[in-house]
């Protein structure tokens, strides 16, 4: 194992070091929360420390996600014209999705990565709640144990979810398999719009580390911790 810096120096040493490698990552948060730049920030971090990186987004097209990281500092444009970084955009033809739909995907997925897995260090699923809709709980979990199967091999996983689609029941389990833990909050102080980080789980880290980070996602700067004492959520 070893960390993976994010190029954030207040934000490494909040994290006591960096994210761990490899490890399953998964990061919680309402819609806006920060949840999609803050993947992106281990995606790009991970590109960095030269590990070829796998994206499925079931949010953006690839043309999308690549503008969404350069408007925030992190132009990974030229790993993906290199093919170090692949993006690959999960959409469903005429939008529909039905019950029989959304466990046969997370079926391809799990298989696709474990045949790819020669191929890459880190592999982002943002998000993983529209791929859950209409899931049983044993098909979830057939799918969390694959990825914990691709982490043990040596690779990295982060996962990023709205709380509202999973149950109590698939959160906890969710929580019990991660090696990291994130979960991501909007705020706003003094007219300033934040994003709070909450570290309720974190493996594999060394040296001190917080329970709270205040994030602020700068165009100009890209992602910053600010110094904040406490936030009102």
């Amino acid at each position: 194992m070893r960390l993976i810096s994010l190029g954030v120096k207040e934000l490494d040493r909040g994290l006591g070091g960096g994210i761990p490698h490899p490890s399953l990552i998964s990061i919680e948060g309402d819609h806006g929360s920060g949840k999609t730049v803050f993947s992106q920030q281990i995606a790009y971090s991970m590109l960095k420390a030269g590990f070829n990186v796998i994206v499925i987004t079931t949010e953006s097209t690839v043309k999308e996600y690549l503008s969404m990281m350069k408007s925030i500092k992190l132009d990974a444009t030229d790993y993906f014209i290199s093919g170090r970084l692949k993006i690959y955009s999960l959409h469903v033809k005429g939008g529909v999705w039905s019950e029989k739909l959304a466990p046969l995907f997370l079926n391809i997925i799990g298989g696709f990565l474990e045949l790819r897995k020669n191929y890459y260090g880190l592999v982002v699923i943002d998000d993983l709640s529209s791929l859950s809709l209409n899931t049983d709980k044993s098909a979830f979990l057939t799918f969390i144990t694959r990825l914990k199967n691709i982490v043990s091999d040596g690779r990295s996983v982060t996962l990023t979810f709205h709380p509202k689609f999973f149950s109590d029941d698939l959160i906890l389990n969710l929580k019990a398999s991660s090696d990291v833990y994130l979960v991501m909050h909007n705020a706003s102080i003094g007219g300033l719009d934040i994003k709070v980080l909450e570290i309720v789980k974190l493996w594999g880290s060394s040296g001190d580390r917080k329970r709270i980070l205040n994030l602020e996602v700068n165009p100009n700067v890209g992602l910053r911790v600010i110094p904040i004492g406490e936030v009102n959520i």
